[in-house]
C-alpha cells in the first residue's frame, strides 16, 4: 500500500483509505490474487492421475511424524479448504465442479468478487468504529 500511495502521490496527510487507493490504482487486493492463484492450481491438479507429485503433495499425509503442540501450522490443503469456504463453494462437490472448466471459472469469479466485497465492507466498518 505504501508503494501504491507513493506512485499515486498520496500522502498520509490526505486521509485516503486503502479501499480508495486500490480503487484509484484499479488493483485488486493481494488476498484476492492469492485465492485466485490457489483455485487455479486446484483446478490444474484435479484431473491429474494418481502418483503425480503435485496431487500426492496436495492429498498426502505424514506417516509417523507428530505435529508440534500448540496451534498447528496450516497445510496447503487447509488453506485451500478455507478459501473454498470463504467463496461459498461446496466442499463435497468442488472436485466435480473443477472438472467442468467453465462452471469452475464462474463459481470462482463469483466467490472472489463476493469475498472482495466482504473485505471492503469489513474494513469500512472497522474504520467507522475506530473513528473518533
Amino acid at each position: 500500500m505504501r508503494c501504491l500511495r507513493h506512485i499515486l502521490d498520496i500522502t498520509w496527510q490526505d486521509k485516503v483509505t486503502n479501499n480508495n487507493v486500490l480503487g484509484r490504482a484499479r488493483i485488486t487486493r493481494m488476498y484476492k490474487m492469492l485465492k485466485q492463484r490457489r483455485m487455479r492450481w486446484l483446478r490444474h491438479v484435479v484431473p491429474m492421475g494418481d502418483g503425480r507429485i503435485p496431487k500426492d503433495l496436495l492429498y498426502g499425509e505424514l506417516m509417523q511424524e507428530k505435529r508440534p503442540t500448540g496451534k498447528p501450522q496450516l497445510r496447503y490443503k487447509d488453506v485451500c479448504k478455507s478459501d473454498l469456504k470463504a467463496m461459498d463453494v461446496d466442499l463435497g462437490m468442488w472436485k466435480t465442479l473443477a472438472a467442468d472448466r467453465s462452471a469452475w471459472g464462474r463459481s470462482v469469479q463469483r466467490g472472489l468478487s463476493k469475498f472482495e466485497e466482504s473485505l471492503a465492507k469489513e474494513s469500512e466498518a472497522k474504520r467507522q468504529n475506530e473513528s473518533w
